[in-house]
């Protein structure tokens, strides 16, 4: 697909509505310019690693059937688990059962 845009006065370039929908390109969104050499150049959204990393673990958790409450859980035993590792029996707080 091959469009033509125009750079404005203070270097705005406006990406046309179908190509924003398309990649679901939000106001405020941040683009890494790649220079190619020649006069071209890529436009690329930037990612952010904690949103790849968050996209591929909602994937695994899908994949594996396991909700985030779920997770959660384990995360929360594994980590008592480890406390009592190091520390000897872990005293509950006043808030918590036993």
């Amino acid at each position: 697909m091959a469009t033509t845009v125009q750079i404005r006065g203070k270097g705005n370039i406006t990406l046309p509505a179908k190509l924003r929908s398309k990649y679901k390109l939000q106001e405020g969104e941040v683009f890494t310019v790649i220079d190619l050499g020649d006069g071209s150049f890529l436009l690329k959204p930037r990612i952010y690693e904690i949103d790849r990393i968050s996209a591929k673990a909602e994937k695994m958790l899908k994949e594996n059937g396991v909700t985030l409450e779920e997770l959660f859980e384990t995360l929360r035993e594994v980590r008592k688990e480890i406390f009592k590792e190091r520390y000897g029996k872990m005293k509950p707080r006043s808030n918590e059962k036993s």
